[in-house]
């Protein structure tokens, strides 16, 4: 028996092809907790290299640009979330969850 779609009735082949390739997305683009640790190791990292070449300056410009992305992510990500953990997670697996990918 194929796919079906929530209404019970089966899906035709036009709709299989986008199920599956949204599937494949989404396997592509999912993060883990594991990998949003090491980015924020890796920001960490970097901001520090920032303040050791470039001065405190730039570290706290790229520290800030950072703080800032995950602000703007948390407040985004709230709205449509309805407990407080659950949307600081998300905005860090959004801010930070980029270097499962590497």
């Amino acid at each position: 028996m194929g796919k079906q779609d929530g209404s019970g009735r089966e899906l035709n082949a036009h709709e299989k092809v986008l199920a599956e390739d949204r599937r494949v997305m989404r396997e592509t683009f999912r993060v883990s907790i594991g990998g949003a640790h090491a980015g924020l190791v890796m920001t960490v990292f970097v901001v520090a290299l920032f303040a050791a070449i470039g001065g405190t300056v730039w570290a706290l410009i790229v520290g800030g640009a950072v703080a800032f992305w995950f602000t703007i992510t948390l407040v985004a990500v709230a709205g449509g979330m309805p407990r407080e953990w659950a949307a600081v997670k998300r905005a860090y697996l959004l801010t930070f969850g980029w270097a499962g990918w590497l």
